[in-house]
């Protein structure tokens, strides 16, 4: 599967952030978000550019800590 990720992306507090958009190829059916965004990182790298930093160390995208947000709403959030 292929997505377009749109990442709001800014280098620190004094630079100016701007909407990225990043076109996401290989993602198997069975993937987290959250796996998706490290295949994401791991192209990113190997083009040489800032991985996309996010907070990942529950793995489940249940709970929102992770900052998320998927079409305008938090990752995580039950409907």
């Amino acid at each position: 599967m292929k997505f377009t990720l749109k990442i709001w992306r800014q280098k620190n507090i004094d630079s100016k952030g701007e909407i990225k958009i990043y076109p996401v190829e290989g993602i198997e059916k069975d993937m987290s978000f959250l796996e998706m965004l490290d295949v994401l990182n791991s192209d990113l790298i190997d083009k040489n550019e800032e991985p996309v930093q996010f907070d990942h160390d529950c793995r489940e995208g249940i709970c929102g800590t992770c900052s998320l947000q998927i079409n305008g709403r938090p990752h995580g959030q039950i409907a």
